[in-house]
């Protein structure tokens, strides 16, 4: 691959599952590779594995907890460090937890602080590297959950009255696209056209991200009835890599896409009014390290 040709692309989560095996096909084609994990040691084997299995030697670990807004800060100032700009970014690490509401050190339930305050703090942070580059991109992972969180609740964000396991993971992620969607209307409202940013789901696929619902004997019981419906991670990452790198898509923005194709999305779920609402939310809860 020519440099001209060659992305310097971020994915989060990157240590296991869909991280992972979209990390090494972005290898396999070429690119520097920017791998995040949470865990020293599993991601910097997965980073070992890569350059492995794809002969690419362009591949990095950087580590951080990303469901701490403050790491997520830190972790944005590294990479700024680090890379003169930023051709990609791949919105991956997410999180499910239990049935009962557990809050991070920062006082923010954690399946919204990881699945929507996360994405929204790196991207906005990493924004100023995207748009150094000829053409970029920012492919955030959501999920089909988005359905079933049941209605916004505007006044219970985190859900402190109004929690369960169901409601806080679609809630989350339906914001994460809303917030993606906001991301592309800004954009495009200052008229910048060199950042696109898409939403994808990967479908139901073998991954670590039941780690901590799946201590739960609903969840287990659920996983188990799912297992024959569900497919590999290489699978469900490869939505991921037609958005980060294809040619077919380039120019697409505002979508969300499933299966390698836009995603026919129900009118009641989309909802500009909404999208401002969690967007000025977690603009609040993140003031102190958007300067």
């Amino acid at each position: 691959m020519d440099n001209e040709s060659r992305r310097i692309i971020l994915i989060t989560g990157a240590s296991g599952g869909i991280g992972k095996q979209t990390a090494l096909a972005l290898a396999e084609q070429g690119h520097t590779i920017v791998m995040h994990g949470r865990n020293p040691d599993k991601t910097r084997e997965a980073c070992r594995w890569i350059m492995e299995r794809s002969g690419n030697p362009d591949v990095h670990a950087h580590i951080a907890d990303l469901s701490l807004m403050a790491n997520v800060a830190r972790f944005a100032a590294q990479i700024e460090a680090s890379y003169d700009h930023l051709d990609v970014l791949i919105n991956n690490a997410g999180g499910q937890f239990g049935t009962t509401r557990e809050t991070t050190a920062e006082g923010h339930e954690k399946t919204f602080a990881i699945n929507t305050l996360q994405p929204f703090l790196l991207t906005s942070l990493l924004m100023p590297m995207l748009r150094r580059s000829a053409s970029a991109r920012v492919v955030t992972v959501a999920s089909e959950s988005y359905r079933q969180g049941g209605p916004a609740l505007r006044d219970d964000v985190e859900l402190e009255r109004h929690y369960s396991f169901t409601r806080a993971y679609g809630l989350s992620k339906r914001y994460a696209w809303w917030l993606m969607r906001e991301f592309d209307r800004r954009l495009r409202a200052e008229g910048v056209t060199n950042v696109v940013v898409n939403t994808v789901e990967p479908g139901s696929a073998f991954t670590g991200l039941q780690r901590e619902s799946g201590k739960s004997l609903l969840m287990r019981l659920v996983l188990a009835l799912w297992t024959p419906f569900m497919r590999s991670a290489a699978h469900g990452a490869r939505t991921s890599v037609l958005m980060a790198t294809s040619p077919t898509v380039e120019g697409v923005s505002g979508e969300f896409w499933g299966n390698g194709k836009p995603k026919r999305i129900i009118p009641k779920w989309i909802d500009p009014e909404g999208q401002r609402w969690i967007w000025e939310y977690c603009a609040k809860a993140c003031n102190r390290w958007l300067g």
